[in-house]
């Protein structure tokens, strides 16, 4: 049973979901989705935390955020902080993936006292913030149309939703009416597309390059999971955030960039074990 509750927050009203009962596990979703991806993951993890699933605004988000202006990775994961005030929680375990997983490591980085454990499956790292495979996109959004025409083509069902050759984020492949449904904002509410435009045109390496140096204190009560043929996410950046963070990367034959979806057991598995290391 969930239960949804919207919180303030320094970007505006966020929806979180909440699941299961115990410590704190905050699953950060990335762009173009919601907190929906995170939902198996979160069915397995119920009898053993309470699992808080925001929507953050992204690109799959329902309303247009206040300040465009503030709609930069760094207060993304200020915002994800607010949402542990509005819950009245002190510290949660942080799980994320693709870019929740770096707003994760800006979250881990900045208020470490806030962070219990860390959980990352599949993600942007390093210097490479967009990935790669993604890089020139900060400067295309500048162009007009550009953001639009990326939305239009991952609603493409072999680009995005089906498994096969051409999807390189999934493959197990989404369901189609929950791909519709998480595109359809950026599609048709030129606002919300503005907002995505804003976001991505502010994605940059140097605070997850600075981020990365404060992260060995989270050594013992953290977990890499990755898509051994991940080719959004390099799977070098994994060993690199393993080394990092005192642990070894749980490599995933069948996944590949969205993990939670490919592998929820794998990735559920990784937070139990943080749960516990983080109650020691």
């Amino acid at each position: 049973m969930t239960t949804t509750i919207e919180v303030p927050t320094r970007v505006g009203p966020v929806p979180v979901r909440t699941a299961g009962d115990g410590p704190a596990v905050l699953a950060v979703h990335g762009a173009l989705v919601d907190g929906r991806l995170w939902d198996r993951t979160a069915r397995l993890l119920a009898p053993h935390a309470r699992v808080l699933l925001p929507d953050l605004p992204l690109g799959a988000h329902r309303r247009a955020v206040p300040s465009r202006s503030r709609l930069t990775p760094e207060e993304v994961a200020g915002a994800l902080v607010d949402v542990l005030d509005g819950l009245d929680l002190d510290r949660a375990v942080l799980l994320g993936n693709d870019t929740g997983g770096a707003l994760a490591q800006l979250i881990a980085a900045g208020a470490p006292e806030r962070t219990a454990g860390l959980v990352l499956a599949g993600c942007d790292a390093f210097e490479h913030f967009p990935p790669p495979l993604l890089r020139p996109l900060p400067a295309l959004a500048a162009l007009p149309g550009t953001t639009a025409l990326l939305v239009r083509a991952l609603a493409v069902p072999a680009l995005f939703a089906d498994p096969g050759r051409l999807n390189v984020f999934t493959s197990r492949g989404f369901d189609r009416a929950l791909v519709r449904d998480w595109l359809h904002p950026a599609r048709t509410d030129p606002a919300v597309r503005a907002d995505l435009t804003a976001l991505v045109r502010a994605m940059r390496p140097e605070p997850l390059v600075a981020a990365a140096g404060r992260l060995p204190v989270l050594a013992g009560r953290a977990a890499v999971v990755w898509g051994r043929r991940d080719r959004v996410f390099p799977p070098r950046d994994a060993e690199r955030l393993a080394a990092l963070l005192g642990t070894t990367v749980t490599w995933l034959d069948d996944a590949l960039t969205f993990v939670p979806n490919d592998r929820p057991d794998a990735v559920a598995d990784a937070v139990r074990t943080v749960l516990a290391a983080a109650d020691r």
